[in-house]
């Protein structure tokens, strides 16, 4: 983009200016917060809330009594005649960054818009308890043993939630790639357009990130419009009349996720009236990156008023949004568009229809269930999945060339278990591998019949039942010379909703083997000690000695490397506070498939990956629902994700006073 582009572009987004030193910061944010508690005075009285106008403008009048918009809040909170100052309109004007926002701005230094509606959501009194994906342990159900918590007791309600969260980055990589057909930026060394901003945070979005946003917006305009998908944004001659106010109307429903307002329109057609001109070419290109920058693209305003029983009910657009974003990850399609746009998402059985109609397209829900099922498994960055290597000598069918397929084996198992009709048992009792010609060894298959793609195939089901004992698991959980029971067996006491409290990093700890003859009589001894034994032995050992028929990289074995037999029994303890003497490693996963324990730590990890939130007391609530289903047997995996969409939170909303 050239220097006319670029100065039309600053016509729709102006880069805040720098305060001086950081004592103005004080005052700058203290009038912002005042003219966030105006326009919330005016969206209540607006919406006819009188009560509701008169009670903030008493809050904000006591707390603040000498500021100068004391007057405006008062006569905000008295006048109906000033209905045509709706909130929506007031955010809407934060859209293109050219509005109220950008006029705040100027009184704040180090704040872009995003940080900025930050401070206005804060100021409102919207409650922001995170947008993350619930990482951590996965989920307070279960027993906890030397920690805190345990499962939460269902209490009715709806949980305050964050009224404008942000995208996840991989949530914007799937609308970037549904929008523009833009998967990976030659720009960024073809990398997905993620790879420019920052980590998922819950905070306030900082300068850093900010400029990770333009960043991307900028190179994702640039390759769209260059690029062979460039009629999914720009599907006319860009220099014919009327082109650009069609372009801006449609695209930007789509990703705005509603209607433009007409405000929106001719803030965004302003770009093709600056001097000096940019060519039509550089306007469609700014016009694009606006789009990509605004705050209603980067994040996902929830601003409807209309109530229902004490909450507040979302419209048919914030429906069609949340539906696409919990089973696509991304924005909807055309059909829930049409819906939203009727208003036919504001019953249940309505959101139900379109639900069990969207998690049928595989291509756009199967990342979904995948992403989930990582979270529930611990495969995350940072974790040890993949990140572990091995002594080629001792293990020579090894190499660096294993790890990216036996990622990709878990994935692709995941899906397959799901859109196969698959229940909660299926996952540690299924057969299905996926191989090629760098892992088929491990698992004691020719590998001279298999090619560098994954082929599916179907394993001993006595000796590979689920994913717990395929070689991704297996050869991540151990150590570079040797099996860890220990962390195997941590695992999955986890997933058995056991919580412990943390020990050691294990990988520091060198387990002394002169003396024994396996690897489990090592790590017993070692453990034996009073302060490990509490844990140790009744929980964390256990699951992971009868996995002891797995060697450091995941290929079966019967003799130790130590020389001695490999005795896999073991009496392994479980959520329900049972003790049961187990085997072999099918055994393991039929006690798990039929845990209770492990099936309310599953249903409570759906909860918190699909709502960003924290275990927590109203989503409870939903959790109880989803176990009893899983406990009656014969429950698909898909069906949780329609499930969710049937809770009263799906649709309606609370924030905090």
């Amino acid at each position: 983009m050239d220097l006319t582009a670029r100065r039309a572009l600053r016509s729709v987004i102006r880069r805040p200016r720098s305060l001086r030193d950081r004592h103005t910061r004080e005052p700058a944010d203290a009038r912002l917060a005042d003219e966030a508690a105006v326009i919330r005075v005016e969206a209540l009285a607006s919406k006819g809330d009188r009560a509701g106008a008169h009670a903030a403008a008493r809050r904000f009048l006591e707390a603040r009594p000498g500021s100068a918009r004391a007057d405006s809040v008062e006569s905000a909170a008295g006048l109906d005649a000033r209905k045509q100052t709706v909130f929506r309109s007031k955010v809407s004007e934060i859209d293109t960054a050219g509005g109220i926002v950008m006029r705040l701005l100027n009184a704040v230094s180090s704040l872009c818009c995003c940080s900025a509606l930050s401070l206005l959501v804060t100021a409102c009194g919207i409650t922001s308890l995170g947008s993350g994906s619930g990482n951590g342990d996965g989920g307070g159900g279960g027993t906890t043993i030397g920690g805190e918590g345990g499962a939460e007791a269902c209490i009715p309600g709806i949980p305050a939630t964050s009224q404008i969260p942000r995208l996840l980055n991989r949530e914007y990589d799937a609308v970037v790639r549904d929008l523009l057909g833009v998967t990976t930026l030659a720009s960024a060394g073809n990398r997905p357009p993620s790879a420019l901003l920052a980590a998922d945070d819950e905070g306030e979005l900082t300068g850093i990130a900010w400029n990770g946003y333009l960043a991307a917006a900028a190179r994702i305009a640039a390759e769209a419009m260059a690029g062979p998908n460039r009629s999914r944004f720009l599907a006319c001659e860009p220099a014919a009349a009327g082109c650009f106010e069609a372009t801006i109307r449609a695209f930007g429903r789509k990703a705005f996720r509603r209607p433009l307002t007409e405000q929106e329109v001719q803030r965004f057609l302003r770009l093709t009236a600056v001097e000096p001109q940019g060519t039509p070419e550089e306007i469609a290109e700014a016009i694009l990156l606006g789009f990509l920058a605004s705050p209603s693209f980067i994040m996902r305003p929830e601003l409807a008023q209309e109530r229902e029983e004490g909450a507040i009910k979302l419209s048919s657009h914030e429906v069609a949004a949340r539906l696409a974003f919990l089973i696509w990850d991304s924005v909807p399609d055309d059909a829930l568009n049409a819906a939203a746009d009727a208003d036919q998402l504001t019953t249940k059985e309505q959101i139900l229809e379109q639900a069990q109609r969207m998690i049928h397209i595989r291509e756009k829900t199967a990342p979904v269930v995948v992403a989930i099922h990582r979270e529930y498994a611990e495969i995350r960055q940072g974790s040890r999945w993949g990140a572990r290597d091995h002594d080629r000598a001792r293990y020579p069918d090894y190499s660096p060339d294993v790890v990216a397929p036996m990622m990709a084996e878990m994935d692709a198992l995941f899906e397959e278990v799901a859109f196969e009709g698959g229940s909660f048992k299926d996952i540690f009792l299924t057969n299905v591998g996926f191989v090629n010609e760098d892992t088929a060894p491990l698992y004691g298959l020719d590998p001279a019949i298999y090619g560098t793609e994954l082929t599916r195939v179907e394993l001993d089901p006595t000796e590979r039942p689920e994913f717990l004992t395929r070689v991704g698991f297996l050869s991540s959980y151990s150590s570079y010379a040797a099996t860890s029971p220990i962390l195997r067996g941590a695992l999955i006491t986890r997933l058995l909703g056991i919580r412990l409290q943390p020990g050691p990093f294990m990988d520091s700890v060198s387990i002394p083997t002169d003396g024994y003859t396996t690897q489990r009589q090592a790590v017993a001894a070692m453990t034996s000690p009073a302060a490990c034994k509490g844990c140790h032995d009744p929980y964390v050992n256990s699951p992971g000695f009868v996995l002891e028929r797995y060697d450091a990289v995941g290929r079966t074995q019967t003799v130790d490397p130590l020389g001695g037999a490999i005795d896999g029994a073991a009496d392994v303890h479980f959520g329900d506070d049972s003790t049961r003497t187990i085997t072999t490693p099918l055994e393991l996963m039929l006690a798990l498939a039929a845990d209770p324990g492990a099936m309310r730590r599953y249903a409570e990890q759906w909860v918190s990956f699909a709502t960003g939130r924290r275990p927590n007391a109203n989503d409870a609530c939903v959790v109880d629902e989803l176990d009893l289903k899983l406990s009656e047997g014969g429950y698909a995996i898909l069906d949780l994700l329609t499930d969710l969409t049937q809770a009263d939170s799906f649709r309606l909303r609370v924030v905090e006073d």
